[in-house]
């Protein structure tokens, strides 16, 4: 299995997260099994980590840390392969192969629960909240020598000092790389990052009912 632990931003672009990588390791190497799927749930499956989601089912199928329960294995399992990774597909398909159809059917309503707080939808729409929500926001700043009109901030994200306009630019190309990701993968029209506040929650409305939808068996 090849590990890629990766932070969803909107792209298909990821940033590892090396310290908790080396603490589960270090964990699920020693026994800890308890503590290594703390981490992977709590630090790396949150952020969408694929490899941690498949963990998590892998340690319920196994019985690592947690009691051994092959439902709600399946249900980390498909979490893992949302993104279609062939690896994750692999052992996501022979395990529902291998259940009973009441078995796959509980395996369904894990598997939603699940999407509503670890799939790419919510974070990508979480983040994209959280952003409109800082254009709202005029951060504090200083006028530039010579330049009444231009303001200079402390960009919260990075802790670099650029102006207004810059930290507008990339929240809007955020927001807006987020909400593409959201749109085509409900295939529904596009949002602008200034839409209106009806027409966001209206496209968080048509994420909350495509999370209730099986369609990976």
């Amino acid at each position: 299995m090849n590990r890629n632990p990766k932070f969803f931003n909107g792209e298909n672009h990821w940033l590892s997260g090396c310290w908790f990588d080396y603490l589960v390791w270090e964990s699920y190497r020693n026994g800890h099994w308890q503590r290594a799927y703390f981490i992977y749930v709590n630090e790396l499956a949150a952020v969408v980590d694929k490899y941690a989601q498949y963990m998590a089912g892998y340690m319920w199928l196994n019985g690592k840390g947690v009691p051994r329960d092959e439902v709600r294995a399946s249900a980390w399992y498909r979490l893992a392969a949302e993104r279609g990774a062939p690896e994750f597909v692999e052992v996501r398909d022979q395990l529902l192969e291998s259940m009973s159809e009441a078995d796959r059917e509980a395996s369904d309503a894990a598997f939603i629960a699940l999407r509503q707080n670890y799939s790419d939808l919510v974070l990508a729409l979480g983040h994209a909240r959280e952003e409109r929500e800082l254009l709202d926001t005029r951060p504090t700043g200083s006028r530039m020598s010579g330049n009444s009109s231009a303001i200079t901030i402390i960009d919260p994200r990075t802790g670099v000092t650029i102006t207004r306009s810059e930290y507008v630019g990339r929240l809007e190309s955020r927001i807006r790389l987020r909400l593409d990701f959201i749109t085509r993968t409900l295939n529904v029209e596009p949002v602008e990052p200034d839409a209106s506040d009806r027409d966001f929650e209206a496209l968080a409305a048509k994420v909350d009912d495509y999370l209730q939808i099986i369609n990976d068996r």
